[in-house]
Order: C-alpha cells, then sequence, then structure tokens
C-alpha cells in the first residue's frame, strides 16, 4: 500500500473516495474490475468490494487495509457512505479526470443530503502518480528490457513478403514469451507509404522492398508501462528517405544529450525540434517530442511546444522525434528515459543507428 500523505498534502479533504480500476491498483497494487478504495488521512483505508474479489483482497489486510464485502447489487454506495459517516468524515475527494458525467451524477446523488462535500483530486493523484518509487521504477525498467528483446528478435522475422499484421502479431509473441504480462498499448506497425501516419493501424500491406518499417510497441509487466520506437529500412532506402533518417536521429540525439532533471517539457521538445527544423522538415513533425508513463502510456509530465512542466527526479519521459512526409513515408525514434537528480538514464538499449534489412 503506497503512502498517501503526499496526497492529503496537497488535498484540502479529509478522505478520498478512489473508483477507477487504476487508481485502485496504484495504491493497493491489488487488481480488480469493482471496488471502491477510501483513503483517509494517516495512511488508513477500507476496500470495499464484492464476492468475485473479496477472498483474493484480504491479502490488503497486511497493509492494514479493512476490507469489506458488498454482497447485493446496487448497496455498495449505501456501504460507501456508511464507512465515511462511521469514520466522521466531511470534505471527501473524488476523481474528477477519471468518471464520466453519469458516474459523478451518481456520486452526488447518493451523498446528497447526507452532510458530506465533495471534492475534485483527480490532478493531484495523476501529481503524485508521476512521482515513482523504486519498485515502480524497476517494473518499467523491466518491461522495457522486454521490449529491447523483442526489437532484436523481429528484426529476424522482417522481409519482403511478410504483412505488417503478422509482425505485429510476432512482435507481442516474442514480448509476451519474454515476460510481458500484456501490452501497454495497441502496436503500431507502419511500412511504406503509411509510414507517414505516426499511429498507423497494422494491416495487410505487405512489405517491400526498399520499404521503411516503423514499429512504435511497448510491454506491460507487473502493471506498468514501456514505450519504443524504431524504424528499420527492408533494402536500401531512397536518398530522401536515408537523409530524414538521420535528421530524426540527429534530433533524437540531441533532446537526450541536453535532457536534465528540472526543464521543462517545452525545452526538450525545442532540442528536437530545432534539428528538424533547420533541416527544413518544420511542417513534418506533427506531434510533442515525449510523454511520461506508467500504469497509463500517457502520463504527465509531457514533452512538446506548450509544456510549461518541469521534468524532475524520479520520472521518466520518452523522447521520440519524427518526421512524416504524406506520399513518401516517415521516421520515428523513440527511448524511454528516467530522470534522476544528477543524472538522464537511457533505458532503451536497442540499436538506433540505421539498419538495413
Amino acid at each position: 500500500m503506497k503512502s498517501t500523505d503526499k496526497l492529503f498534502e496537497l488535498s484540502n479533504v479529509d478522505a478520498i473516495v478512489v473508483i477507477s480500476d487504476k487508481n485502485r491498483f496504484y495504491f493497493t497494487g491489488f487488481a480488480s474490475t469493482f471496488g471502491y478504495l477510501i483513503l483517509m488521512r494517516g495512511n488508513k483505508s477500507v476496500f470495499i468490494t464484492d464476492p468475485r474479489y473479496y477472498e483474493m483482497a484480504q491479502i490488503l489486510e497486511n497493509d492494514g487495509v479493512e476490507v469489506v464485502q458488498v454482497v447485493n447489487g446496487g448497496a455498495d454506495k449505501d456501504i460507501l457512505v456508511d464507512v465515511l459517516k462511521n469514520h466522521e468524515i466531511v470534505t471527501v475527494g473524488y476523481e474528477d479526470t477519471e468518471l464520466t458525467v453519469s458516474e459523478h451524477v451518481a456520486l452526488k446523488n447518493k451523498f446528497k443530503g447526507k452532510g458530506f462535500k465533495l471534492e475534485p483530486v483527480g490532478n493531484s493523484i495523476n501529481f503524485v502518480r508521476s512521482f515513482k518509487t523504486e519498485e515502480e521504477i524497476e517494473y518499467i525498467r523491466k518491461a522495457q528490457s522486454i521490449t529491447d528483446i523483442a526489437f532484436t528478435k523481429i528484426l529476424e522475422v522482417i522481409k519482403p513478403g511478410i504483412s505488417e499484421k503478422d509482425i505485429a502479431i510476432e512482435l507481442e509473441y516474442i514480448m509476451a514469451k519474454n515476460g510481458a504480462e500484456g501490452l501497454a498499448f495497441d502496436t503500431i506497425i507502419a511500412s511504406g507509404l503509411n509510414s507517414s501516419k505516426p499511429h498507423a493501424h497494422p494491416s495487410d500491406k505487405l512489405i517491400e522492398i526498399g520499404d521503411p518499417v516503423t514499429m512504435d510497441f511497448g510491454a506491460r509487466y507487473h502493471g506498468y508501462c514501456s514505450d519504443m520506437t524504431r524504424t528499420v529500412f527492408v533494402g536500401e532506402p531512397s536518398d530522401e528517405m536515408r537523409k530524414i533518417y538521420n535528421v530524426v536521429l540527429l534530433a533524437q540525439k540531441m533532446g537526450i544529450t541536453n535532457a536534465y532533471c528540472g526543464m521543462t517539457g517545452k525545452e526538450l521538445d525545442s532540442f528536437c525540434r530545432e534539428v528538424i527544423k533547420s533541416n527544413g522538415y518544420e511542417n513534418y513533425f506533427v506531434h510533442g517530442t515525449g510523454h511520461s508513463l506508467g500504469i497509463d502510456i500517457h502520463e504527465h509530465p509531457n514533452a512538446n511546444a506548450r509544456s510549461k512542466e518541469k521534468i524532475c527526479a524520479k520520472q521518466f519521459i520518452t523522447c521520440e522525434p519524427g518526421i512524416y512526409i504524406p506520399g513518401l513515408g516517415g521516421v520515428r525514434i523513440e527511448d524511454l528515459l528516467l530522470v534522476e537528480q544528477d543524472s538522464v538514464i537511457d533505458l532503451t538499449t536497442s540499436d538506433k543507428n540505421i539498419i538495413i534489412l
């Protein structure tokens, strides 16, 4: 069970009701599709769930979490109210960044007239989640090592005549065989002209001689994500595509070399963007330079042309510049960086020099 001291320091509430699956998992390490986690000051907490999870959830009692079972459908919010009243809670925080409108309305209606005051605390939760514990860092490091292994092995598979979909299937199988517990996100495989589409879905297109093949993929390990992108070529690339590759590589190296703890996302983005701009491809770099990750594949902080967020110690950031020219193709290269107080560690070990298969 993670400490909630910092969260309550940021949030002027007596308790926080956690409804989303991912935030329940974040605080407890227990995965479930239903439940209410009530966090209270002093690291007190109550987990309300149904018979599907009740027996398994009792492991949380080892961390001092009170586990309560609700049996009758629809009575779960009644127990929620009872627990809050029993602990003399008045001000209740809720996940405004996660709840749907209908979920928020249902919560308000259940609390109406019960003496509670609801306060949004979603941004505070996201801020706390952006700083990783050593355990979380090791999970992400392991997830990244799985993706690096998968990249090395998929190079043996890619050849003319194989489809983008088959590359995706093989890549995901290799990650699973090497310890991935799932995908961090839907795998992106984009070859030939499709590579100009940054988030292209794998298609039935067959790989041809001269094609760039962009692969953006990640593993999930103990609930935590990795993320990397490499673009390789099947046969000799055209002169223009080779130039584009070298510009993207230089931009990425410039970003990583100049990254430091305390810089803003805009600063990191500018290091990459200026290289691309100076080479005449400014209009073809159509997304931000990076994002953090964790339980979600996209978390704060971000690195883009507008981001004033600082990238601090124990946070992650990707560095993934790209150039995409419709009718020609595209290149993206992405590494995962761990920011420490006195250094920035590149967790991605795969070769990024141009690879021609």
